[in-house]
């Protein structure tokens, strides 16, 4: 495990502290933090397992994914996951995280964070924020899944996902988490290649950068 004082430093690009001046932060993490570390491949939240704490990583990698598998996100040092279910009610937690390298974890528990939000304005305003952003993504994977086609929902899912990139994931699969046929969804990728909206390797796919229009002078 990395030196506290590090911890609580890489702690500090958390989305929670922006425009808090780092003495504060720091202070708060000596206060309430409690470190964890977890190996590669270990599950740190599930539905089944599940604590209401935020954790904030700050070494190493961790997936997010839904029970079917659908990958939601990847975190990374000095983000964040468990705001939203933090202040609810239900016990069960409604996606997997699991390390994807070793990770070490820094948690603030349901009651420390109370006290963190009531004693700190800018704190409290950047989680609203923060969940108010998860809302919109969450609308955004909702149009995915409702998209008119399969050109579209191809495109929509992979739009949502890291650096538009979708990877150890078979077609099979990926019609699946998309409920597709099959047929249908290699005749869209095949048609979005051969148009340059995505590219194929395995079974990685990756979203092209859309080439901005600029209509020619007359």
């Amino acid at each position: 495990m990395q030196p506290i004082e590090e911890s609580h430093r890489k702690a500090k690009a958390c989305m929670l502290f922006e425009g808090v001046e780092e003495s504060i932060v720091l202070e708060l993490l000596r206060t309430y933090a409690l470190p964890q570390r977890f190996c590669k491949g270990e599950v740190i939240y599930c539905p089944q397992h599940y604590k209401k704490s935020l954790g904030i990583l700050v070494r190493g990698q961790a997936v997010v994914q839904k029970e079917c598998g659908v990958l939601l996100n990847i975190l990374g040092e000095g983000q964040c996951f468990g705001a939203a279910a933090l202040f609810v009610p239900q016990d069960r937690y409604v996606t997997t995280v699991r390390a994807k390298t070793d990770c070490e974890i820094l948690f603030l528990s349901m009651a420390d964070m109370q006290d963190i939000l009531l004693q700190n304005p800018v704190i409290a305003f950047n989680y609203i924020r923060f969940l108010s952003g998860r809302i919109q993504f969450l609308n955004r994977k909702i149009d995915s899944f409702t998209a008119p086609d399969a050109q579209q929902a191809l495109l929509s899912f992979l739009r949502q996902q890291p650096d538009g990139k979708c990877s150890g994931i078979s077609m099979v699969k990926l019609s699946e988490i998309l409920n597709i046929g099959r047929t249908s969804l290699y005749r869209a990728a095949e048609q979005l290649e051969q148009c340059g909206k995505i590219k194929r390797e395995g079974k990685t796919i990756q979203l092209m950068p859309e080439v901005p229009y600029s209509p020619k002078e007359r």
